[in-house]
Parts: structure tokens; C-alpha cells; sequence
């Protein structure tokens, strides 16, 4: 194996190691991101549901519904903007593993071809001249 396979092969591997990291640093992002889009999703189902009555309210009812819905109208917009503060870390994460991943996928590529260019000048240094 000559000096370029073998320094390509130690690149490749350094940068499948960066790969990874990155490829679990983004999907534990993703989970957290996940996590909010479902907590949005629960408190706006319970919006729908608080008004979603076959009765009709009374008085003290009404005040009540308004008022439960005056907190879950809190949330959901502290949800929603704690949303909005993740994605762009969330895209620069998704970024970083991306290039990372095709990175490592180039470098490996690059070792396969230097490994045959490596084993042919091998095969013609032992095929006798004529």
C-alpha cells in the first residue's frame, strides 16, 4: 500500500469519526425539535377540544373556557417560539453532518481508487517486459 492509500485511508477514518459525531449531534437536535413540533401539536389539540362541545356554555363556563384558554394560548405561542429559537441551530446541525458524511464518503472513494491504482502498478511492476 503506498504513503497516498494509507494517508487517505487515516483521513477517511478521522473523518467517518467526525461524521458520526456529527450524524449524533444533529439527531439528538432532531429529537428535541421532534419533541417541540409534538408539544405545539398536544396544546393545539387541546384548544380544538375546549371548544369542541355539543352544549352550550353557560356564564361561569364560558369564563372558565376562556380562561383555560388564555393559558393554553401562552403556551402554545412559548412553544412555538421556542421552536423558532432551535431551527437555526437545527439547520446549521443538519448542515455540519451532511457535509461531514459526504466528506467521509469522498475520502473514502478516493482510498478505493489510490488502493486500485496501488495493486495495477503492483500487477505491471510484476508482469515481465517485452
Amino acid at each position: 500500500m503506498s504513503r497516498q492509500t494509507q494517508g487517505l485511508n487515516r483521513l477517511e477514518r478521522l473523518a467517518r469519526l467526525k461524521s458520526d459525531i456529527e450524524m449524533r449531534r444533529f439527531s439528538a437536535f432532531r429529537q428535541t425539535v421532534e419533541a417541540a413540533r409534538l408539544r405545539i401539536a398536544a396544546v393545539e389539540q387541546d384548544l380544538q377540544r375546549l371548544y369542541d362541545t355539543e352544549t352550550d356554555f353557560s356564564v361561569s363556563e364560558a369564563r372558565l373556557a376562556n380562561a383555560i384558554a388564555q393559558e393554553l394560548s401562552r403556551a402554545l405561542l412559548k412553544a412555538e417560539r421556542d421552536l423558532q429559537q432551535m431551527l437555526p441551530g437545527f439547520e446549521a446541525a443538519r448542515i455540519r453532518a451532511q457535509r461531514e458524511f459526504g466528506r467521509a464518503e469522498v475520502l473514502k472513494t478516493l482510498q478505493v481508487q489510490s488502493g486500485l491504482e496501488d495493486r495495477l502498478i503492483a500487477t505491471r511492476k510484476r508482469e515481465p517486459q517485452a
